[in-house]
């Protein structure tokens, strides 16, 4: 066992001698880290602090290799240089933790500091440690920025998580960061987890970086795609409302959200109050028009509702609502007339059928555009039925 821990101890001395070079590579570095792996699990050295400082110590120095080799023009690994960075970080932690050693009195009592009033601690990497962080901290939002841009969702997330993270603490003049800079950092890690799939931790980052000051819209914009993927209704009505104070009608987005809660809840007054006003800011926004469409309908009936309907197509004939309920206007009517008509047979026929071609094109463009449309293909389904056209109607049914 002494002779293991001799070996271990000799090892740390080596290791420091290979990269006290003046002539240190990339590859040098990354050999003299191999070779320092062992000592991170050996039990004679895994628990003291001197080896996870120099385990930092290489992960800075060879990133500052990688920025040498950069700066005279040569390619450098993006991911390996970024992530040399991330290690080095969470190395120092366990450097940090191993070296925080509380001072006793006589009696095994913690010794107050009476300037900081908190327990004494003797530290003997932390210093180092430290202060190779705080000369590097900057580097840990570029390496971010560049982690993100090939794509390196999760180092891009941990690069700029480490950022804020420092950011955040008081202990040293030196981490000084403007709140801004910080929220804006935070919006972008709330992007690197939505790329990798974390929808609710994206959601919190987005909401910390708007709290932290990042006023930019997008923050909203992104955070309620995320919402909206999570089905949590209740929080992007809340974040809709939150968003409609800020910018108003500037982005239609938001106020139909509102409008659409209004109408689930069956306020066809606060909707047709909040549809007034943004359309006064967006006469020609056609889904506000198809919504005006369906509040006018709920309080009154579709025909008085179909000029909206109509208005909305004509500005976007791709709008599958406008579309599927313009086309509704007519299979109603149609419906309507064979209800009420005394005729039967072919006659009755010869009379709706006109009516129901009426309602088809509508019908089959909303349906290449939404095809989930049960209400639709139910009557397109009916129509295709009364007007005898069986090709179509077994197509619409082979595709259910």
């Amino acid at each position: 066992m002494t002779t293991n821990a001799v070996g271990q101890h000799l090892l740390l001395d080596q290791v420091k001698k290979d990269i006290s070079g003046l002539t240190m590579t990339v590859d040098s570095y990354n050999k003299a880290f191999k070779k320092l792996q062992p000592a991170l699990t050996n039990d004679e050295t895994r628990n003291r602090a001197e080896t996870w400082s120099l385990a930092n110590r290489i992960k800075i120095e060879l990133f500052d290799k990688y920025m040498d080799n950069r700066r005279v023009g040569k390619n450098v690994d993006v991911k390996s240089m970024g992530h040399a960075l991330i290690d080095a970080y969470d190395y120092s932690l366990n450097a940090l933790r191993l070296d925080t050693i509380h001072v006793l009195d006589t009696k095994g009592k913690p010794v107050i500091d009476k300037k900081t009033k908190r327990p004494k601690v003797k530290t003997k990497y932390s210093k180092e440690v430290v202060n190779r962080l705080v000369e590097h901290h900057d580097y840990y939002r570029q390496a971010g920025s560049e982690l993100y841009n090939i794509k390196d969702w999760d180092g891009a997330y941990k690069a700029w998580d480490y950022y804020c993270l420092m950011a955040a603490r008081t202990d040293d003049p030196r981490w000084i960061t403007p709140d801004s800079l910080v929220a804006e950092v935070r919006y972008y890690q709330g992007i690197a987890a939505w790329q990798k799939a974390d929808t609710i931790d994206a959601v919190r980052l987005f909401s910390i970086a708007r709290h932290s000051g990042y006023n930019h819209k997008e923050a909203y914009d992104y955070a309620l795609v995320c919402l909206s993927d999570l089905g949590n209704e209740r929080e992007v009505v809340r974040l809709a409302w939150e968003a409609f104070v800020k910018y108003g009608t500037s982005d239609p987005q938001y106020i139909r959200i509102l409008i659409n809660d209004f109408i689930s809840r069956e306020d066809y007054s606060g909707a047709n109050d909040l549809i007034d006003e943004a359309m006064e800011a967006n006469p020609r926004d056609d889904e506000l028009l198809n919504l005006k469409g369906l509040v006018v309908e709920s309080k009154e009936d579709i025909y008085q509702a179909f000029p909206y309907y109509q208005q909305c197509i004509e500005i976007n004939d791709s709008n599958a609502n406008g579309l599927f309920n313009v086309g509704r206007y007519f299979y109603n009517k149609a419906q309507e007339t064979r209800q009420n008509s005394p005729l039967y047979g072919k006659k009755l026929a010869n009379l709706v059928n006109p009516i129901y071609r009426e309602a088809l094109p509508y019908f089959e463009k909303s349906y290449a555009i939404n095809p989930r449309n049960t209400e639709l293909v139910n009557a397109l389904r009916d129509i295709y039925y009364k007007l005898g056209e069986a090709d179509k109607l077994q197509s619409i049914e082979s595709a259910q």
